[in-house]
């Protein structure tokens, strides 16, 4: 009866759009200017999109999570860090392909960018324990490969990726919050044929519903 429960459960992807970018403000000039050419395409987070990292954790604790898979960017890891600690501490684990999906990684190439290097992410974010370089080379692969870790995992990734899986450009306020559920049977080439089931505002507002 164990195995007919568990093989009968459909896997569920919570993905968590970072917070706000400094590159998105009226900083953005003094950062650039500061900032080498070849990394000024993984900008950090600002002190409001930790804020609201925090304001989108109070709505994730209704849920169950073991863990939090993250892209290995600046502002998806300061932003798992912050859900992090806000739901106990929960270990992260860095997946590369959860970044492919963003424009500059697509413009130019995962393995073409110069991502921070695994101790500068462990001191951006201290929970890190496990690096993914396992997981497939594309945004869809990698998020089935999380899927299969776990039944109900929790993504912190870009707004590029909820678009991509739910097939549509929405529009993603920093921190949205997109609730997929990929049916049973339903695969489809690279990954999971995911289906886009709610959309919440950092704060817990329903966005959308299906």
């Amino acid at each position: 009866m164990a195995a007919q429960t568990a093989a009968a459960q459909k896997p569920t992807l919570f993905i968590v759009r970072h917070g706000e970018r400094v590159d998105e403000t009226s900083h953005k000039a003094a950062w650039k200017a500061q900032t080498p050419a070849n990394r000024r395409f993984d900008p950090p987070l600002t002190a409001q999109g930790a804020t609201q990292a925090r304001t989108a954790a109070e709505f994730l604790r209704s849920q169950c999570f073991d863990r939090i898979y993250a892209s290995p960017c600046a502002r998806t890891l300061a932003t798992a860090k912050e859900l992090s600690e806000a739901l106990g501490d929960l270990p992260v684990t860095v997946v590369p392909a959860l970044a492919a999906c963003a424009a500059a990684v697509k413009k130019r190439g995962l393995e073409n960018l110069p991502f921070l290097a695994p101790t500068e992410m462990a001191r951006m974010c201290p929970r890190i324990d496990s690096f993914g370089e396992s997981a497939p080379k594309s945004f869809e692969a990698a998020c089935a490969w999380v899927s299969q870790q776990t039944p109900q995992a929790l993504v912190v990734s870009h707004r590029e990726g909820i678009r991509d899986l739910a097939g549509e450009r929405l529009k993603l306020p920093y921190c949205a919050i997109a609730d997929f559920e990929a049916p049973r049977g339903g695969d489809a080439p690279g990954g999971l044929d995911w289906v886009l089931k709610r959309l919440h505002a950092p704060t817990g507002k329903l966005l959308l519903a299906r």
